[in-house]
């Protein structure tokens, strides 16, 4: 019932992690591939899920702080296999007698095996995903273990006054041993799945064409480092001028960065992609960058800013700001519909600004 209770708990913390790992995860797979299938979303996320609850199976339950100090059994156990000698001088089990093996049903005995099984979907997503070969499956497995043994060790990484779980040997060698088995039965899952040569090679396919996905993630690094630069100089002016500042350091992000650059935000950049015009060139015009920026980044998605700064000196009617926010909600509708059916936003087609991919595919060998 403890296994249960922590995979409910794991399926309750997973969003709140998964909030936190998906920019870094969409930034690495946008830049290398262009693009994220469905598919490697979910072998990836199974891969962070998967962790976790392992990590939570050596931490929980967490005791209370007050009955760990209280604790006087062993910190470690430095005793390799010191369960078979336990089991042969109990004379209890034969192994030609199958009447026997109930007595290797103790909790006891059965945790080496749960220790083995716990790290076996480790090494079967090192083979897999991440190409590991034997060595390196095997050395990862023993770090891996070794962190969860460190975690108990350290209480907690010190947050108990001692350790709470016992530091074991005998877990390192099980854990080692349940990432090697992994690795060799990989053979029998992947023959149903796609190689990730493959994986690889749809997504750089995919990835020629930018995605309003792929834009909106580079759309996001652009506010992010805006966010960053304006607090950053907003130190160095009084805070009635911090608005202003902000708006004129979103127009460099947004006009004349891009601009000059020919066609590169630093969220673009970092995306592997930039913005081209209909024209020979490729190039966009000033006055096209400002009418977007205008249009996009002050009224949509500024737009609440720029309605408080009114409302500063004149009150704004309540049915202007449900008008605002009924515009930027049938906005992102919109734009989730661009992302179902794979086209650009309304506002680019009629600036005729496009926004291309520059990663290409370096090894033609690939097939897919």
């Amino acid at each position: 019932m403890r296994y249960i209770h922590v995979i409910k708990i794991a399926v309750l913390v997973f969003p709140i992690i998964s909030a936190f790992l998906s920019l870094p995860f969409l930034i690495y797979h946008y830049r290398k591939y262009g693009s994220v299938s469905f598919f490697r979303f979910l072998l990836v996320y199974s891969f962070f899920f998967y962790i976790l609850c392992a990590y939570f199976l050596v931490i929980l339950p967490l005791p209370s702080r007050s009955s760990v100090f209280h604790y006087t059994k062993a910190y470690y156990n430095l005793k390799p296999f010191f369960v078979v000698p336990e089991i042969v001088m109990s004379g209890q089990f034969n192994i030609v007698d199958p009447d026997s093996y109930v007595f290797l049903l103790n909790e006891k005995y059965l945790e080496p095996l749960f220790n083995i099984l716990m790290t076996i979907p480790f090494g079967i997503y090192l083979r897999y995903y991440f190409k590991c070969g034997f060595f390196k499956c095997m050395f990862f497995s023993f770090v891996l273990s070794l962190f969860f043994e460190v975690t108990q060790l350290t209480g907690l990484y010190f947050i108990y006054p001692r350790p709470y779980r016992l530091f074991d040997v005998n877990d390192l060698i099980n854990n080692t041993c349940g990432g090697i088995v992994g690795f060799l039965i990989t053979p029998l899952f992947s023959i149903f799945l796609p190689s990730r040569d493959k994986i690889d090679v749809s997504d750089y396919l995919r990835g020629s064409y930018v995605s309003v996905g792929r834009s909106g993630v580079s759309v996001i690094i652009d506010y992010l480092i805006i966010g960053v630069v304006s607090v950053f100089f907003g130190y160095f002016v009084r805070i009635k001028f911090f608005k202003i500042l902000y708006f004129i350091i979103n127009f460099f992000t947004f006009v004349l960065i891009p601009y000059f650059s020919s066609g590169y935000t630093f969220g673009k950049w970092i995306l592997n992609m930039k913005n081209v015009g209909r024209g020979i060139d490729g190039n966009i015009s000033l006055i096209g960058y400002f009418i977007r920026w205008f249009i996009v980044h002050i009224l949509i998605f500024n737009g609440w800013l720029i309605l408080l700064i009114i409302n500063s000196f004149v009150n704004i009617p309540i049915y202007f700001w449900l008008v605002y926010f009924g515009i930027v909600f049938l906005f992102f509708i919109y734009c989730f519909n661009c992302i179902v059916v794979s086209k650009d936003i309304f506002i680019n087609k009629v600036l005729g600004i496009n926004s291309v991919s520059v990663i290409g595919i370096e090894d033609d060998s690939y097939e897919v």
